[in-house]
């Protein structure tokens, strides 16, 4: 970038470049134009020789223009991401050592045959898991990416194990090698998956390939540095289960601490389940929004966040709309300009949510904020001490008092998209959320209505 900076003399300005698009840049040189012509008068902090190394290696490893063109917490992961791939690395050397033993290299009992086979099993069940877990978990993974990396890794370090353990049990070789290969397609598939997720967090500029393609360099010269110390610790750990078991073990935990750490780290700014409960349940009581660096260091990772009511965002309408009068209600509710219909099923905790062809996310969003709030409610909270529910906590309070419990959803649904939604969607804006899209696992079935022609 080049800007404009009038020397002290007032005649011509000085041309002053630096490095990215930031205002307050390092200047890389300054340049002015006098009776000589155009000459460099100040070379700037990044000039030297002895900086030029570090310039190459970031810009081979790094995306172009980081650090402006990717998200704040692009280095932290990466940093740990490096680490647990090392640990990876290694590993995984001990493993394949083991299923290679364990198929007959360096037996000459063995059979090329049996050992084929036992390969074309191992590989078959792999393919299958992959087809399998995509199918049921595909739209999760996106919703829950920091969650499925670290399952991911999880799940590699126990088909490892495994393939570790295979060739000291001969008779159950077999299905122990397969259940491994299970495991580990499934790690390729939710850690490709999440990658992608993660990517698309990081890239602020568009430049999704380029943060894919420099991820990729940095994992291969992390495999590289792997390799050189593989073949060193292969060789000490021929001879010997013991060592095998220790670096097993010593790496394993790095492996899996490394990954908790980089998943840490990672701050989304978009709304998954937990996250937007998080926000919600502090926004009501407090009235205060959280940041996304706040709710990210309070978000589980593993498990999900303690709640009454679990929901379903673009359930079919033919299970929320039972009944002639639930039909005229969300005709009624259609003309006021709603774009979802509520059910709550009390007795299975869950909140059913027919989305209109014509919604949008902001609709979506609305309907997920008014299942919020009614959670909040039956949590026990009072709606009356909620600086947020304050406002109609006497009409929610006449409703379970009368015996009217059944219309709360729907009244609920009506304050938060008149009375809360208007005011909290630019106070989320402002706080750093970015609700031009969801992660709240919303289904494909949506509903219209039409004329009898």
């Amino acid at each position: 970038m080049r800007s404009i900076e009038m020397n002290l003399k007032g005649d011509l300005p000085r041309l002053q470049e630096q490095y990215g698009s930031r205002h307050n840049g390092r200047p890389t040189a300054t340049y002015m134009c006098d009776h000589i012509g155009l000459r460099r008068i100040k070379a700037g902090a990044n000039s030297g020789l002895w900086q030029r190394p570090g310039k190459f290696v970031k810009e081979v490893f790094l995306p172009q223009g980081y650090p402006d063109t990717v998200s704040s917490d692009y280095l932290h992961y990466q940093l740990w991401d490096t680490l647990q791939a090392f640990c990876s690395s290694i590993t995984t050397m001990l493993a394949t050592l083991a299923v290679l033993k364990g198929v007959g290299v360096g037996d000459d009992t063995a059979t090329p045959l049996a050992a084929t086979i036992t390969w074309m099993f191992r590989d078959g069940a792999g393919m299958i898991s992959k087809i399998l877990f995509a199918w049921m978990k595909g739209v999760d993974l996106d919703c829950n990416a920091k969650r499925w990396r670290l399952v991911a890794d999880v799940l590699n370090d126990v088909g490892r194990f495994l393939e570790l353990v295979a060739p000291s049990l001969p008779h159950l070789f077999l299905p122990l090698v397969c259940l491994a290969s299970v495991s580990t397609a499934i790690v390729g598939t939710a850690g490709m998956a999440t990658r992608a997720a993660l990517v698309q967090h990081q890239a602020r500029r568009n430049n999704m390939a380029d943060v894919a393609a420099k991820d990729n360099s940095q994992e291969t010269v992390v495999n590289l540095l792997g390799l050189l110390v593989n073949l060193w610790v292969s060789s000490l750990v021929a001879e010997s289960q013991f060592l095998v078991w220790a670096l097993f073990t010593v790496f394993t935990v790095l492996h899996l601490w490394a990954n908790y750490m980089a998943v840490s780290v990672v701050c989304m700014e978009t709304f998954n389940q937990n996250r937007l409960h998080i926000m919600m349940e502090h926004y009501l009581s407090t009235g205060v929004v959280l940041d996304p660096a706040t709710v990210n260091t309070r978000e589980p990772i593993i498990a999900r966040s303690t709640r009454i009511l679990s929901y379903r965002l673009g359930a079919n309408a033919s299970s929320v709309v039972t009944s002639s009068a639930e039909f005229r209600a969300a005709v009624a509710r259609d003309r006021d300009g709603h774009k979802h219909i509520l059910k709550y099923l009390p007795s299975q905790r869950i909140v059913l949510v027919a989305l209109n062809v014509a919604s949008s996310t902001v609709d979506q969003l609305q309907a997920a904020l008014s299942i919020e709030v009614l959670d909040y409610i039956l949590s026990g909270h009072s709606s009356s001490s909620s600086p947020v529910l304050a406002q109609f906590s006497q009409d929610i309070t006449s409703l379970l008092r009368g015996g009217k419990g059944d219309e709360l959803p729907t009244h609920v649904d009506d304050k938060v998209c008149s009375c809360l939604f208007p005011s909290l969607l630019p106070a989320l804006s402002l706080a750093g959320w970015d609700t031009s899209h969801l992660l709240l696992a919303t289904s494909e079935p949506r509903y219209s209505w039409t004329q009898d022609s």
